[in-house]
């Protein structure tokens, strides 16, 4: 009988309802894409020096993070990774916490506790008036370094010497000179604890020609950086000729990253699709840069391993074909890697049907023309992700590079 009632409700007033629902999402819509988020309970300023700097203060508030469309409104109210989307100048940008609130929190509780953080805890900063005695230099150096005992090599890590940090952060001394070297040195700390992006955005500088985003600044506790466009799972459909120029740009990439600074080597320890964007003009960069391994390559004679002129090959071989396993001591171990090439061609360009984000890598279903006129491309993709000599995955990968640019080059001429 119940049931019946009710099915006579739904039956008779079934219009009724779908009106008002239709009313109620209609207004639940215009709340969002009326809604304003609230960036002075974002920026956290007042829990400076424990935040990430305060560059961008001056203008941050002219960022108009208003919800404008589908994408942003999902990631402000669905995300979970806290990164807004937003116009500041005509331009779009990203502002980002770098963490999920609950690891914010976790990490003031553990200033607060620790006696050694004791002079940066919120309720000791009143109270010290801001003076600062612990020596947070010192707390770099030992949160970046890959010594035994730490045995952790997530977020920023230098090896196989902490000795030439001052060079590594010479970009950042120099972009905030007018700030107190010791609030300074805090800042770098939190950004090493928590999430060093904003830190490598200014040693690999988008203004020097590295393939990352455009770093604005930081205040409080949110960076500002550029919106470089839609991850690379986006293209995945895009014409053969289009996704062969992403690839160039991809392996142009593992170049500068392993070989354009003489003095470091940086190898990305965590790529993925969803870490890549495009921009307009169909260059990638890499977008979230949390985990690198940056390897000295101006250590002294007496500080490098017996193996150091020896280019580094991964030979893992996990039985996960989408896990990017690598050896960092390995790689500490050796002036140059093929780190950076292994990770592109085996999470990105691998012809792995069965690849779950990009099934038969980004250069799926070559063209047949292209295919008869090229033969060599599989092969090479196959020799950058499991090499076999005499020809090394860096050469495979230089020699791929070189085959689709004259690809692009031809197709381009005959348009």
């Amino acid at each position: 009988m119940l049931l019946s009632y009710i099915y006579n409700i739904l039956k008779f007033k079934k219009w009724e309802i779908l009106s008002f629902l239709a009313i109620l999402i209609a207004l639940k819509w215009f709340t969002i894409f009326t809604f304003q988020p609230n960036i002075h309970h974002s920026i956290e300023l007042h829990k400076c020096p424990v935040c990430f700097g305060t560059s961008a203060c001056n203008y941050i508030h002219e960022v108009d993070i208003a919800l404008r469309d589908v994408y942003s409104v999902f990631a402000y109210f669905f995300g979970i990774k806290n990164v807004f989307f937003g116009v500041f100048n005509g331009s779009r940008v990203v502002l980002k916490k770098l963490a999920q609130n609950f690891e914010l929190d976790e990490f003031d509780r553990m200033t607060c506790e620790d006696e050694v953080f004791f002079d940066v805890c919120t309720k000791s900063i009143k109270r010290t008036n801001n003076k600062i005695n612990a020596n947070f230099r010192e707390f770099v150096e030992k949160e970046i370094s890959t010594s035994p005992v730490r045995n952790n090599f997530n977020g920023l890590k230098l090896c196989p010497t902490v000795k030439h940090l001052n060079a590594l952060l010479n970009n950042i001394y120099y972009n905030e000179r007018d700030t107190d070297r010791k609030i300074l040195d805090v800042y770098i700390w939190v950004l090493t604890v928590l999430n060093p992006e904003p830190l490598l955005l200014q040693i690999l500088s988008a203004d020097e020609g590295w393939p990352v985003p455009k770093y604005f600044g930081a205040c409080g506790r949110i960076v500002v950086e550029e919106y470089v466009g839609l991850p690379l799972t986006a293209y995945y459909n895009e014409p053969w000729l289009r996704r062969a120029k992403l690839t160039s740009s991809l392996l142009d990439a593992a170049y500068k990253f392993t070989y354009k600074n003489e003095n470091f080597g940086f190898y990305l320890t965590d790529v993925s699709a969803d870490n890549v964007a495009v921009d307009s003009a169909d260059n990638i960069k890499f977008v979230d840069l949390e985990n690198i391994i940056v390897v000295d390559k101006s250590i002294t004679p007496t500080e490098r391993s017996t193996t150091w002129n020896q280019l580094q090959v991964n030979t893992e071989n996990f039985s996960c074909p989408e896990c990017l396993a690598f050896s960092s001591t390995d790689i500490c171990n050796h002036k140059v890697s093929d780190h950076n090439y292994y990770a592109i061609c085996k999470i990105l360009l691998t012809l792995n049907i069965n690849n779950s984000i990009l099934p038969g890598g980004l250069l799926h279903d070559m063209p047949a023309d292209i295919f008869e006129s090229y033969p060599d491309i599989q092969h090479l993709i196959q020799q950058c992700v499991h090499p076999q000599t005499p020809l090394s995955r860096i050469d495979a990968a230089i020699e791929l590079k070189k085959l689709l640019d004259i690809i692009i080059r031809k197709h381009e001429r005959i348009k």
